[in-house]
């Protein structure tokens, strides 16, 4: 994804679910619809909303058992792969470090969906220069917006860490192994990711992330 995204490489994720690309994270109703009028320019400013949650093992582990079943329906050994990665805590954790970097934060769901918003369109794209500060701070106030409009349906810290966590797995899983093959010089599995990359976005963007670039205010129509 970028040079800022070196460090997911380092988080030993061993197994690549294809789940993290092409399965739709469960978010709430509406959330789709306000990530596109953002992106469409049309977006309101929304009131500050506290998206920051104290984890929980027991929401991890109801976690393990979601991901788990949507991986199930690209095959067993995908279900088996995604809740171990879920368990480990591993893809949270190298999420955690990068965060910083782009001037997010753990523990927060709003951070986690401007992470995720990232890594798609950025797998989907191939996108490989470095993605600036303001860059990630212009997609965080977009996520910012997108999320006050459905924070009524996430808003318990629990609901708020298996959104916030959800997004932040399949972001590092996405965003990890784009750049192992970048690395590794495998254009054919870069094309790959991105293809289903592409399909993936299209539940969260509503369109192909293609079709959209990266500025300082975000995204916006090409």
């Amino acid at each position: 994804m970028s040079r800022m995204m070196t460090v997911l490489v380092a988080a030993a994720l061993t197994v690549t679910p294809a789940s993290a690309f092409t399965v739709p994270p469960r978010t709430p109703p509406g959330l789709a619809a306000a990530i596109d009028r953002e992106t469409m320019g049309d977006g309101e400013q929304a009131a500050a909303v506290d998206a920051s949650y104290r984890p929980d093992p027991a929401v991890r582990r109801k976690l393990a058992d979601i991901m788990s079943e949507g991986a199930a329906k690209t095959g067993a050994n995908e279900a088996q792969e995604m809740r171990q990665i879920v368990l480990s805590g591993e893809a949270v954790r190298q999420y955690e470090k990068v965060a910083p970097v782009l001037g997010y934060r753990a523990n927060d769901a709003i951070d986690g969906l401007a992470f995720y918003l990232l890594a798609q369109w950025g797998v989907a794209n191939d996108y490989r220069p470095d993605i600036s500060r303001a860059q990630a701070a212009g997609v965080r106030r977009q996520a910012a917006n997108a999320f006050a409009s459905v924070a009524d349906q996430v808003g318990t810290d629990a609901m708020r860490q298996e959104f916030g966590e959800m997004l932040m797995i399949q972001g590092a899983i996405m965003a990890g192994t784009h750049e192992a093959a970048l690395r590794a010089g495998d254009e054919a599995t870069l094309a790959r990711y991105a293809d289903m990359a592409r399909e993936g976005g299209k539940a969260l963007f509503t369109v192909d992330p293609t079709t959209l670039i990266l500025t300082d205010e975000g995204f916006r129509r090409k």
